[in-house]
């Protein structure tokens, strides 16, 4: 049972943990046994995602070309090496991998370890390739203008029920970007992890990683809800399970150390393309608030 007036009254995550799950967490706590997200709460995810955090995901597709300095190869850098190739690491639903195949020229292959969410992720995709979307040019030659957007994008965007911790087996070495959003606090071993999605960049290949802060203020944390995960008891119980295995900035740069990983930046999760907090659906994200951004390079 979720009491809203009892959640919104707690003053720190680990009362809200008490309270909802009758546990003690100090640190870093894996509420939650299994890492995909199944079933209803997958579903609405999927729904929220797509109800009401459109102009979010359009934000953060802005936000990676930005922060890693994405260019589509065009003429003979794309005869030569063909498209960039972008890894999406706990895809979800394919939300930010459809946003990013219409903002890009890139290859997108999606992975998550839910079935449920890559089921998800192909209908969102198929349902997408029959909307009308903007004409586009074939990236080696803006001459050449693409007829059908949506059966190009279809064919350049593939989901698949995959574990991070098999990357380096089942994707070449060579990767261009990697990004893993709201993910990575999935991952009950991060540092495998991030060890796995690092082996699988080329040379002056870069990973972005936008996840929640767990030692974010807890009010703004609260506020963050919003009304329409509210409606759904399911997420709330998710969102607030979920903040427990957060990681803190410091626990992230600890881990690129004992990687032995030297270049990376870490900052706070304000949108490099544009300083608006609340997208058209009205729902406040309080991204450089309680979200970090980190960029690696290879």
């Amino acid at each position: 049972m979720v009491n809203r007036t009892q959640i919104m009254e707690t003053e720190t995550l680990e009362e809200a943990i008490k309270l909802l799950f009758e546990r003690t967490s100090t640190g870093r706590n894996c509420i939650f046994t299994q890492e995909a997200m199944t079933g209803c709460v997958a579903s609405e995810y999927d729904s929220l995602g797509k109800s009401g955090r459109q102009e979010t995901y359009k934000k953060i597709a802005e936000d990676f070309k930005r922060r890693v300095s994405y260019k589509d190869r065009v003429g003979y850098e794309f005869l030569m090496n063909g498209p960039n190739f972008i890894l999406d690491v706990g895809c979800g639903s394919g939300l930010l991998s459809l946003e990013l195949a219409e903002k890009t020229d890139a290859v997108i292959y999606g992975i998550d370890i839910s079935e449920d969410m890559i089921e998800l992720a192909n209908m969102n995709r198929d349902k997408r390739a029959k909307e009308n979307l903007p004409k586009r040019h074939v990236a080696n030659d803006p001459s050449l203008e693409i007829l059908d957007v949506a059966e190009y994008n279809k064919t350049r965007l593939r989901f698949d029920v995959r574990s991070v911790y098999d990357l380096s087996t089942i994707v070449k070495k060579g990767v261009d970007f990697v990004i893993c959003r709201n993910a990575l606090h999935r991952f009950r071993n991060p540092q495998n992890a991030i060890d796995q999605m690092y082996s699988t960049l080329g040379t002056g290949g870069k990973i972005y990683i936008r996840d929640l802060k767990r030692d974010a203020n807890w009010r703004t944390v609260l506020e963050r809800i919003g009304e329409k995960r509210w409606s759904s008891p399911s997420l709330v119980i998710d969102y607030i399970g979920a903040m427990a295995s957060m990681l803190t900035t410091p626990e992230l740069e600890k881990i690129f150390l004992d990687l032995q990983i030297p270049n990376f930046t870490i900052s706070d999760g304000s949108y490099l393309s544009t300083t608006e907090e609340t997208n058209s659906n009205n729902i406040q994200e309080f991204a450089s608030e309680v979200e970090y951004t980190c960029v690696i390079e290879k």
